[in-house]
C-alpha cells in the first residue's frame, strides 16, 4: 500500500499542477489575481517532488545507487 501511494502521489500531484498551471495561465492573460494560484503550485510542486527525493534516497541506501 505505501508503494502504491509513493506512486499515486505525484501522479495526482502533477494532473492537479497542469491543471493549476492551465489557470495560472488564463488568469494572467485576462489580468486576474493570480496568487492563489500560485500558492497551489508551489503545494503541488512538494507533493510531486517529495515522494521522488523519498525514493531516491532509499534506492541509494539500499546500494542500488552509487
Amino acid at each position: 500500500m505505501g508503494l502504491f501511494l509513493l506512486f499515486a502521489i505525484p501522479i495526482v500531484a502533477a494532473i492537479l499542477w497542469f491543471l493549476n498551471l492551465v489557470t495560472l495561465i488564463k488568469n494572467i492573460k485576462d489580468n486576474r489575481d493570480s496568487r492563489n494560484q500560485m500558492i497551489l503550485g508551489a503545494v503541488y510542486t512538494f507533493f510531486v517532488i517529495s515522494p521522488i527525493i523519498y525514493i531516491l534516497v532509499d534506492l541509494f541506501y539500499r546500494g542500488v545507487l552509487y
